[in-house]
């Protein structure tokens, strides 16, 4: 008898003891989750879950770049490792815009505040046609169908001819325009303000009057303009609460873009009728890829800003992931930190001032986009890019603050990820512009002035060398060379010696932006 109340006892005290360590590790478990939930622990993911490297800055081969003694006189020059290049001089020591690439020429705006548009020589560096633009400020250009089209920030779009340069057709839209324009099927797809007058459609030297939007009775604000490519005819024009971060992006019949306040949209784009609007706190352009809509997106813990990837229903619009996946801390998206675009606070005045911006003007909702991702200049939305992914072989890529994510499309799980090192790097830091996507390697540029080459498999770097040249806008990639715009005027072409370095022939990889 007492032999089985000494078993039962010690039983008792064993379950006991079983349902205290349950009941332990369930809290435990329960309070790691609520930690990254609230950010605390966002930035270092368990080692085990997936591959984790680093990348040195300081470990970059330098590059000594020519003299250029003179503008638009291309000089050569070569790496310590083997490799070779050319270096431009474009008038003005403005920040140039990522360059397009086509036949065997590479097409380029003077930068911010300036009135030239140029098509260069791919492998020389040598000019092959230079326009003067009707208003400054030309943004990264498309090219499609033998037009090369591109916005001026003051205030119009030109599409001209791209082996000749020959004006097909401007049209001033309205004040400022800060992101470019996209083509599909025979189509120009543009953002602008509307309201200021009633705007000039010019035809290969001929004016016509063209009756603006705001003159026939519509509200004063934002539209997505769709017209065709060659005429500039307009086929439809949407209401859109500010302009677009970027570009328009189009996949399928559909145009998707993200706004300066936060907000995204899908078009019908033969139409123009609303597929779907999401108040979802978007920070860039988003990217369809895998049948799943790539966004980056923000979001507010006890008043610190935190920046992650979603996937989202393009159908729909509703997000498939209840976390942002790769959250990390963004204090660049912060009002008035600039969101990270490489240029100092000083520049961006400066910049401004040049062109008569005092301060931002009303049409452009600067207001709306300090707020969202930190821009408080019209310089620095025509320069924002964000954290934007791309995507390979089932793969999710972006540079997000001083990391470089890797993820798995179908599950949104890491498949790598590299944190990158250096001086002047912080916490808050945003390392590098979006990146360019080659078949076997990711090609990134840095503030700084760094051009490197990742593995996608790995995150293994392959180059990295240091121009010590400031860099704001995503890389080009053609023919296995890497085309490089600075942020004080200089064009850089990069012979990698690999023909991984192809295919991604303007900002976003094609006209469409969704390569």
């Amino acid at each position: 008898m007492r032999t089985r109340i000494s078993v039962n006892r010690i039983l008792s005290a064993v379950g006991m003891a079983t349902l205290l360590f349950g009941l332990t590790l369930l809290w435990r478990s329960q309070s790691v989750l609520s930690k990254a939930s609230d950010g605390a622990s966002a930035e270092k993911p368990a080692p085990s879950e997936f591959k984790q490297v680093q990348i040195d800055l300081s470990k970059a081969i330098e590059i000594a770049l020519p003299n250029l003694s003179a503008d638009l006189k291309p000089a050569r020059f070569t790496t310590a490792d083997g490799k070779s290049g050319w270096a431009v001089r474009i008038p003005g020591n403005r920040p140039i815009a990522t360059p397009a690439y086509w036949d065997g020429m590479v097409f380029v705006g003077g930068g911010y505040g300036s009135h030239e548009f140029y098509a260069i020589n791919a492998q020389t560096g040598a000019v092959a046609w230079q326009i003067k633009t009707s208003d400054d400020g030309p943004t990264a250009a498309v090219v499609e169908d033998g037009c090369v089209a591109f916005n001026t920030e003051s205030c119009t779009v030109e599409v001209c001819d791209a082996k000749t340069g020959k004006l097909l057709w401007q049209e001033w839209l309205g004040d400022p325009l800060m992101s470019q324009p996209a083509i599909y099927k025979g189509r120009l797809y543009i953002a602008h303000p509307a309201g200021q007058r009633t705007g000039t459609l010019a035809i290969q030297g001929n004016q016509h009057n063209v009756t603006h939007v705001a003159a026939s009775g519509r509200a004063a604000g934002h539209y997505l303009l769709c017209a065709d490519l060659r005429t500039g005819k307009h086929i439809w024009d949407q209401p859109i609460p500010a302009d677009v971060i970027s570009a328009p992006v189009i996949n399928d019949s559909r145009v998707y873009f993200t706004c300066f306040d936060g907000t995204s949209f899908c078009f019908d784009a033969a139409r123009g009728s609303l597929v779907w609007k999401k108040e979802n706190s978007g920070t860039s352009a988003p990217l369809v890829a895998d049948g799943q809509l790539v966004m980056t997106q923000k979001v507010q813990v006890g008043g610190k800003s935190y920046e992650g990837l979603v996937r989202v229903d393009p159908k729909q619009g509703n997000a498939k992931d209840e976390i942002l996946l790769a959250k990390t801390e963004a204090e660049y998206l912060k009002e008035n930190n600039g969101g990270g675009v490489g240029l100092s606070e000083q520049v961006t005045v400066t910049l401004d001032t040049s062109v008569g911006f005092s301060s931002a003007p009303p049409a452009a909702k600067i207001d709306a986009a300090n707020k969202q991702v930190g821009v408080n200049t019209v310089v620095g939305g025509w320069a924002y890019q964000g954290s934007r992914a791309a995507y390979s072989k089932g793969q999710m890529m972006n540079a997000q603050g001083r990391f470089l994510n890797c993820m798995r499309a179908i599950d949104g799980k890491f498949a790598w990820r590299a944190e990158v090192k250096g001086a002047g790097i912080t916490a808050d830091s945003q390392v590098f512009s979006p990146p360019a996507v080659g078949n076997l390697n990711i090609y990134l540029c840095s503030a700084q002035g760094h051009v490197l080459s990742v593995r996608q498999r790995d995150g293994k770097v392959g180059f990295m060398y240091l121009l010590k040249q400031p860099i704001t806008f995503q890389p080009a990639l053609a023919e296995g060379n890497v085309y490089v715009g600075t942020a004080n005027g200089l064009l850089i072409c990069l012979r990698t010696g690999d023909r991984d370095a192809d295919g991604w022939y303007a900002w976003g990889g094609n006209a469409q932006h969704n390569k």
